[in-house]
Parts: structure tokens; sequence; C-alpha cells
């Protein structure tokens, strides 16, 4: 399973993938990894794909 996390802050209409330092989506293979990005966030959302 693979997951990515995504920003919400400020509502559905300013969401964005959370990216690496090159600009590129971060994608985890690993539930916990995701969680502790989201936790990071101030409104991360983890989304399964």
């Amino acid at each position: 399973m693979n997951y990515l996390v995504i920003e919400t802050h400020g509502g559905a209409e300013y969401a964005i993938i959370v990216t690496d330092e090159n600009g590129n989506n971060k994608i985890f293979d690993d539930k916990a990894e995701a969680e502790a990005e989201a936790a990071d966030c101030q409104a991360g959302v983890i989304v399964e794909l």
C-alpha cells in the first residue's frame, strides 16, 4: 500500500500534496511514516493510494 499526505490548511481550495525539497510528491510505503509527516502539517490528511 502507498500513501501520500495532503495539506488542507485554509480549506480544500488550497489543498496541496506534500513534496520533498526537490518539489516531487512524497509517497510513503509505510502508514506510520505518512502519519508522522501529517503530524508535521497544520491540517494534514493521509490518502491511501
